[in-house]
């Protein structure tokens, strides 16, 4: 998992995502930043049919990185072999037990994808058109009222 997002930046994301998609999810919420990836932004959300995710926010886009809140097994796959080759970190030494995301940019995401099954998506929209089709529905159907109302208002004038 690659990022060299900035964390401020990654933050902005996922309250955007907050504000974007909030209507359109059971529920969604910014998470706590983890110990072992500070620099994360995490963000858990319920789809309309209930499926939980957690997804990250990084500079390859957007990724599920657990299949339930605060789930973080993609992540933690990273900080086992962070850098691809399938030697396991040194634990003994502290200075090494935190992977920063910069260290792990070296890992392709095609390396990821593969070792990982993770799936990148640009947008939020594109996530949820994904795994939802409730969220699709949901989506389809405010973009319909948008364009009627914007019809009404140019029959009007």
């Amino acid at each position: 998992l690659s990022s060299g997002i900035n964390a401020e930046y990654g933050q902005e994301i996922a309250e955007d995502i907050e504000k974007d998609v909030g209507n359109k999810v059971k529920y969604v919420s910014l998470r706590a930043p983890d110990p072992a990836f500070p620099d994360v932004p995490i963000v858990n959300l319920t789809t309309l049919e209930g499926r939980q995710l957690c997804v990250a926010v990084t500079s390859c886009g957007l990724c599920t990185v657990g299949h339930t809140h605060d789930s973080l097994d993609g992540l933690s796959h990273v900080a086992q072999d962070p850098d691809g080759s399938g030697q396991t970190e040194d634990t003994s030494n502290p200075e090494k037990t935190h992977v920063k995301l910069s260290q792990q940019v070296s890992i392709s995401s095609a390396m990821c994808e593969e070792a990982m099954m993770v799936q990148y998506y640009e947008t939020i929209y594109s996530l949820l058109d994904d795994v939802s089709p409730m969220y699709r529905a949901a989506f389809c159907s405010e973009l319909t009222d948008k364009l009627m109302l914007l019809q009404q208002s140019q029959a009007d004038d």
